[in-house]
Parts: C-alpha cells; sequence; structure tokens
C-alpha cells in the first residue's frame, strides 16, 4: 500500500494556512456587539427558550438543519421554545469551548460536528492545534445531519486527470480547513495514491466553490447540498464520493447520475485495486449534544424529542430535499459511535501524515 511520507515542514505550512471556514459552510455571523455571535430567533411556542448553539455561520449546512429541527420541534410541542444562536470562531472551536465550560444544568444544546470532535483528539493526541475544551464534557443526545462527502471539479477535469497531478507535484483543495473531517477523508486517500494535497481555505462555502471555478483549486470537498445548483448547471462535476455507497441524487444537464465511491461495488475504476480506501470514509456532519452531566429527566425528553422530530415529514423530506442522509443515533449508542468515528479520524491523520 503507498502512503504518502509528508515532510514535517510540508505539514506546517499547510496548518499555517489557517483555521478559517467550516467545510462547505459558511462562517460568516451577523454583527452584534459582540462581534462574534448572532441570535436569531424562530418561531416563538411561548415555551421555556432553549438555545440551540450553533459554531458556524448564518447560511451553512449546519445552520440550515439547526433552523429546521428548531422549526419543527417548535411545532410539535409547546413545553420548550427552541432558537438557533450562532457563535462562529475557530471552525466549531469557539461554540465547543463555550458550551463545554458552561454549567452542566444549563438547558442548552450544542450543533456537534464530527470535525470538531475529530480536531479535539488530534490535538490532544499530537498537538495540531490548541484545544481549550474537553469533550468528555459534552454529551452527545442524537444525530441530525449525516453528510456524504463529495469531491467536485470543472467538466474539463476527472478523477483520473486529479490523481494524476497529486502524484507529480500534488494538487490543492478547497472545503474545510487544514485537518478538518474533509481534509482527513480526501487527504488520506491521496496519500494512499501516492500523492500530495494542501488544502486552501476560504471563508465560506461560495468562496470554497468559486475558488474551484477561478482555478485557484483542483476539487472542492463539500456536502451533496452544497453543489447541488452547480452540478444541475453544469459548472461542477461530482467526480467520487466518500463512502462505500455510490450517491444517487444529483441531476445533471444531462440528467440523473450516480456518483462512485472510494470502496464496495461501485469503487470507481480510476482508485488502485490493490488499496483499501475503506479507513478514508468518516462520518460526517453531526448533531445535537447536552452537557455531560445534564438531568437525565432532561436527556431523555431532548431524546424522545429528537425522535419525535426525525419521524415528522417536514423534517425527514426537507433533509431528503437537500441530499442529506437519514440517519438516527441516540444517547449512548451515539456515544460510543463518536468515539468509533474519532478514532477512524486519528488513523486517517496517521495515515496523511505518514506516521502510519
Amino acid at each position: 500500500m503507498k502512503k504518502m511520507k509528508l515532510a514535517s515542514l510540508a505539514l506546517a505550512a499547510v496548518m499555517s494556512l489557517g483555521l478559517l471556514g467550516g467545510c462547505a459552510a459558511s462562517n460568516v455571523a451577523s454583527s452584534t456587539a459582540s462581534g462574534d455571535s448572532a441570535a436569531t430567533e424562530e418561531s416563538s411556542n411561548g415555551g421555556e427558550t432553549i438555545k440551540i448553539l450553533c459554531g458556524y455561520g448564518v447560511g451553512g449546512t449546519a445552520d440550515l438543519v439547526a433552523r429546521k429541527y428548531a422549526q419543527v420541534a417548535n411545532q410539535i410541542q409547546s413545553k420548550y421554545n427552541f432558537i438557533v444562536e450562532n457563535m462562529t470562531g475557530g471552525d466549531g472551536f469557539a461554540a465547543a469551548t463555550y458550551f463545554a465550560d458552561e454549567d452542566p444544568t444549563t438547558k442548552d444544546l450544542l450543533v456537534y460536528g464530527y470535525g470538531v470532535m475529530y480536531r479535539h483528539d488530534l490535538g490532544k493526541t499530537y498537538g495540531t492545534e490548541e484545544v481549550d475544551f474537553d469533550r468528555t464534557a459534552i454529551y452527545p443526545l442524537g444525530t441530525i445531519d449525516d453528510r456524504t462527502w463529495i469531491v467536485y471539479t470543472t467538466p474539463d477535469q476527472t478523477l483520473e486527470s486529479i490523481l494524476e497531478k497529486a502524484k507529480n507535484g500534488g494538487i490543492k483543495m478547497s472545503g474545510g480547513n487544514p485537518l478538518s473531517d474533509c481534509h482527513l477523508s480526501f487527504g488520506s486517500l491521496v496519500a494512499m495514491e501516492g500523492g500530495t494535497v494542501q488544502v486552501v481555505p476560504y471563508d465560506g462555502g461560495a468562496n470554497q466553490k468559486k475558488g474551484l471555478t477561478d482555478g485557484e483549486v483542483d476539487v472542492f470537498v463539500g456536502t451533496t447540498q452544497a453543489a447541488q445548483d452547480e452540478v444541475e448547471a453544469g459548472t461542477l462535476v461530482p467526480i467520487l464520493a466518500m463512502s462505500d455507497t455510490a450517491f444517487e441524487g444529483f441531476v445533471t444537464p444531462d440528467g440523473p447520475i450516480t456518483v462512485p465511491t472510494i470502496a464496495g461495488e461501485d469503487k470507481d475504476p480510476a482508485l488502485s485495486t490493490s488499496n483499501d480506501y475503506t479507513s478514508c470514509i468518516l462520518p460526517a456532519g453531526g448533531g445535537l449534544a447536552t452537557h455531560a452531566g445534564a438531568d437525565q429527566a432532561f436527556v431523555d425528553e431532548m431524546i424522545q424529542l429528537t425522535k419525535d422530530v426525525w419521524n415528522e415529514a417536514e423534517y425527514n423530506e426537507w433533509i431528503d430535499s437537500i441530499l442529506l442522509n437519514r440517519f438516527e443515533l441516540y444517547g449512548d449508542e451515539n456515544q460510543a459511535f463518536v468515539d468509533e468515528a474519532c478514532q477512524k479520524a486519528l488513523d486517517a491523520y496517521k495515515n496523511l501524515s505518514g506516521q502510519a
């Protein structure tokens, strides 16, 4: 199996590009006195207010999912009134740090992304960045956002040409920042192919896509929702699903297409037949979390409410319409899944950095 041996200076250079926008999500918050947060109330139902803290900007996928969740939750019960508050910074780290420092009895919830969890464990294990919170202080309630990372490029390029360029001088990608979950996933695959990839961070999903169409990067790695319109218009082409299940749902100017995978029956033939890329498939998206040590009755109540939201057509059909996946895990099962996913992220980093 080929593995990329990144020189420490090269990895440091990638890291120095900064921790700016999230994977296919806008990271621009509305202006407030503090300059880093914006609260937007959903339709009030008169119940006790509970804030859903979102560490990503207004209009990004995580923000849209949180707001749809709040809207549906407010419609199906009257005890609580959910509002979404955006607190951007550090691609989710600012919100996670703030949340972890809160009193555990506070009835706030957190939009808890896998990328934040992965970078937490990488920072604690390998010192890749400073981490000011402990994820054991955060308890996952349930998944509300499950994504398939898609590798997009321009119509004049193919997976074959991208991999060839990666092996001969390297490629650049947008979508996330160094060591984000989309970088860990796609970067580790490129490493296994014997190539190199550099992350160019942009502020927000629109700029991440523009970097590709302007020729500043070779690929954009983002959600299915992020480039749905561009695929339909024919300006971007989805060439690979970072999954073991072919992705169906995109419609191009020539009609519906199926996006090949990195593993399984629909593995793209451009990938090496001798490599097993399943280690590059990392869970993406996230869920809602409460404080570890929160009142168990409240935890149980929020888990049941999340199940009820998922069972509402207004939520699950909307998730389907933006090409995200219905995937449900709750409580301790969700926590176990998170721990397993974080171990996969550590393994992907070892491969990406040449430590495997």
